[in-house]
């Protein structure tokens, strides 16, 4: 029996498509994307919450804060989204081909208030750093998707919690504040209320998670702990603002949870614009007597804030400058609100993301702003999805949105700020619930899948 080599005809050797050679020691480009885009969602949250080590107390003090590592943190991400402009640029166009004309008209209104801005280095700045920040998201959430975003946002949650309860524990003179907030937990974070806020959002992701499996895992473990810690947090932020998220938040997921039974769209939409009326009526009738008594309860007027005498003030300056405002970002400087707002204590915000926005850029572009959030949130109520779980994180992104838009009344910086939680609502308002794909890459997907039964249930039924 021969045991020689076997010969083959020359027109038989070739290499086939299967069996290419990779290199031993590289890396595939799916994982260097996936690892990059990683990292620069995780670093836009850290710098937009402000997370650190050795912020003062007592900012009576004038204690000043470093504020090289958030610079650092923010520039880092200008050569990371770089790097992935090159190794996707195809999907990077992609991604911004189904803009909002809404959204067009925002970017339009920032840019046109450079003109006459008050500080223009301050609104190219704070232009940059919100494009920056809104870019590692919207760049994640639109190459993974909706689901996966989530589950990312809940990794972060999970991290934040533990972190600024230990830093608390072990640095109670840096994480607890002073002066006239004595008593006021604040953590890692700059102010008591960002914490406090950032918690409740946190609270809401973790919560809203399916049921935890009977299996006792650490993973789970982990994730329980985690809800009882941000609860913590919110309770002892002293926040006000962050206790109302927390309340309006399980009802917003409570509720669209029971219209799931609903699958027509329109149904849905007019099932939601009476439970607005209602809501509406009701509200406006038990606003002036239980909201008072919450009110005095926290040692506060019933804007829940304390800030009705800087609103009064600030609002007549909105007619001066009604259609493009000051400058971009101008009124999220100290120095300019401590020159327009004249109260017997110093006052360095606005405490109103809505003034602010408006003082910015001007009624028309604070107008469109609105007009795209509320059409992104009647949207997602309206679209009814094969898929049970995209409709469970649809309805997390609904009640993620609202959180936003209900803490921007009693804080600046909520929205169009690179502080905050502006990363959260950028990955929360796309409608796409799957990874874009390019025009190329989608046409060869086509013709793969052509003769193929297939149910794709990332679509919505209807509504979208």
């Amino acid at each position: 029996m021969s045991v020689g080599p076997t010969y083959v005809r020359d027109g038989n050797i070739g290499l086939q498509p299967a069996a290419r050679a990779r290199p031993r020691h590289g890396i595939k480009k799916e994982t260097l994307v996936r690892l990059l885009l990683t990292g620069i969602y995780y670093l836009a949250l850290l710098r937009a919450t402000g997370m650190w080590y050795g912020y003062p107390a007592n900012f009576d003090e004038g204690v000043s804060v470093d504020p090289l590592p958030q610079k650092l943190m923010l520039y880092s991400l200008i050569p990371l989204i770089g790097l992935y402009c090159l190794l996707e640029p195809n999907r990077f166009l992609a991604f911004f081909r189904g803009i909002s004309p809404l959204a067009c008209i925002v970017i339009f209104a920032i840019v046109a208030s450079f003109a006459g801005s008050l500080d223009f280095g301050a609104s190219v700045r704070g232009a940059a750093a919100v494009g920056l920040l809104a870019l590692g998201p919207l760049l994640f959430r639109l190459r993974y998707g909706n689901e996966e975003t989530l589950r990312l946002l809940a990794n972060f949650a999970v991290f934040s919690a533990f972190a600024n309860v230990l830093y608390t524990a072990a640095f109670p003179r840096f994480g607890i504040m002073g002066g006239s907030l004595a008593g006021a937990v604040k953590g890692l974070f700059y102010h008591k209320n960002t914490m406090g806020q950032f918690s409740a959002i946190c609270f809401i992701v973790l919560i809203s998670h399916r049921l935890p499996s009977p299996r006792l895992r650490y993973s789970g473990l982990l994730r329980s702990f985690a809800i009882l810690l941000t609860l913590l947090l919110v309770v002892v932020s002293l926040s006000s603002t962050a206790v109302v998220m927390v309340a309006i938040g399980l009802a917003t997921i409570f509720g669209l949870k029971m219209m799931e039974n609903v699958r027509h769209n329109m149904a849905r939409a007019l099932i939601v614009l009476f439970l607005c009326i209602l809501i509406g009526v009701a509200g406006s009738i038990a606003y002036l007597g239980v909201a008072q008594a919450v009110a005095e309860a926290f040692g506060k007027d019933l804007t829940l804030s304390g800030r009705s005498d800087i609103w009064e003030q600030v609002i007549p300056l909105i007619y001066d400058r009604p259609i493009f405002g000051y400058g971009f970002a101008t009124f999220r400087q100290a120095d300019i609100v401590e020159e327009y707002v004249r109260l017997g204590h110093t006052v360095r915000s606005l405490h109103n993301t809505y003034l602010e926005i408006c003082l910015n850029i001007g009624i028309p572009g604070f107008l469109c702003w609105i007009a795209f959030l509320l059409t992104r949130i009647f949207k997602k109520i309206a679209a009814v999805y094969r898929s049970q779980q995209l409709q469970t994180v649809q309805a997390k992104e609904v009640a993620l949105i609202l959180l936003v838009m209900i803490g921007a009344m009693t804080e600046a910086g909520m929205m169009l700020a690179p502080i905050g939680l502006w990363p959260v609502l950028v990955s929360v308002l796309p409608m796409t619930t799957e990874p874009i794909v390019p025009p190329r890459r989608r046409r060869l997907l086509s013709r793969r899948s052509a003769g193929r039964r297939s149910f794709d249930h990332s679509q919505p039924v209807s509504g979208e």
